[in-house]
């Protein structure tokens, strides 16, 4: 077959550079794309940049025992293996949970290794598990860094049912060692019921019966004290009431508002329909007490926000309130007290809710 007639022949010429002079010969395609490829590796070999092998650089074993000395050691990842010798083919002792508490084995025999740490657990179990694994960090961030890879692992889609207990009961375990007071003590327990509520939110997604899966079974029994049961729906909440007494028990912490804001949305959701105590109530409850309790909080607006949307829809027309004579004394109370929660809050809360709540104490109170 012939060559293209772009490719067919070329001209005897001389081509210069400053390495020499070459001929480029008429031929064929296939001398074409040989010289081609001549001229490539040639030119390219004398251009290229030598390329340079770096030498990770060894830490060493004084260096690694001054650092794993001041650190404290978090576990972010379930059932790693704690080996009995620095060695990956060495025998597993056990696997570790999820956050459980281990310290670094100053009395270890072994010499300090790049890529394994000794540790010693609470039950006095000594081992070795894999530096690369773990966050080895200063003791103040110990909190912060153990309660951020916990809402990872929470939050994350990847992360199974069952997991998510072992996260959720290590955080309460953690939270009820004494260690915390103050400050840490209403954010580690607070974290703690947000990852109670995930997980029992998954479990209520997913349609998990507790009567079927005698694991799940235990775990509610654990956590008992801070759960609801809705035998409507048949399905399990938070108690916010958990959260309220955090804020009853340390009520000027700087994570209070955190802790009211998880109190608010932990309220069930519930079917009022025209029920007017039943609105009010809720409402009473949930976003106005966090409104009522941070005037200056971070989800002000936002639910000051959506209590005058719904108290608008209720008052837009003040003929239609469902305040049927006799009017009961529930819903008295509620409008009493909401007026009440209301003539206390921040000055531009106020003056959004006030004039709702005024419009149903007319209508009910006649």
């Amino acid at each position: 077959m012939k060559s293209g007639p772009l490719l067919k022949k070329f001209r005897r010429g001389l081509v210069s550079s400053r390495f020499g002079f070459f001929f480029l010969l008429t031929s064929d395609i296939f001398s074409f794309v040989g010289q081609v490829v001549f001229f490539s590796l040639l030119f390219g070999s004398l251009v290229a940049a030598p390329t340079i092998q770096e030498k990770t650089k060894q830490i060493k074993p004084s260096e690694l025992l001054k650092r794993d000395s001041s650190s404290v050691i978090v576990i972010p990842v379930i059932g790693l293996n704690l080996h009995l010798f620095a060695d990956q083919k060495s025998d597993v002792l056990r696997k570790l949970k999820f956050g459980e508490p281990v310290s670094y084995d100053k009395d270890s025999l072994e010499s300090p290794k790049e890529d394994w740490i000794p540790v010693k657990l609470e039950d006095g179990l000594s081992g070795f598990i894999k530096r690369s694994v773990v966050r080895s960090v200063p003791t103040k961030q110990y909190l912060s860094t153990l309660l951020f890879e916990a809402e990872r692992m929470v939050l994350s889609k990847n992360v199974d049912f069952t997991d998510k207990q072992e996260i959720t009961d290590t955080i309460f375990q953690i939270s009820g060692s004494g260690k915390y007071t103050g400050d840490d003590f209403i954010f580690i327990r607070a974290k703690a019921g947000f990852f109670l509520k995930k997980t029992v939110d998954l479990m209520n997604e997913k349609g998990i019966k507790p009567d079927n899966d005698p694991a799940t079974l235990e775990f509610l029994k654990r956590h008992q004290t801070k759960l609801l049961y809705d035998y409507a729906s048949g399905k399990y909440y938070v108690d916010s009431n958990y959260f309220w007494k955090l804020l009853e028990s340390y009520p000027k912490t700087k994570h209070s508002d955190y802790a009211g804001y998880l109190a608010s949305e932990s309220m069930p959701a519930v079917e009022c329909g025209t029920d007017l105590k039943c609105r009010l109530e809720e409402m009473r409850k949930g976003k106005l007490r966090y409104i009522y309790l941070f005037p200056t909080g971070n989800y002000v607006n936002l639910y000051t926000k959506d209590l005058v949307a719904n108290l608008h829809s209720m008052t837009k027309d003040p003929d239609s309130i469902p305040c049927f004579s006799p009017v009961g004394e529930g819903i008295k109370s509620e409008i009493g007290q909401m007026i009440r929660y209301a003539s206390e809050v921040g000055p531009r809360e106020k003056k959004q809710i006030l004039p709702h709540l005024q419009i149903l104490k007319k209508e009910c109170f006649r």
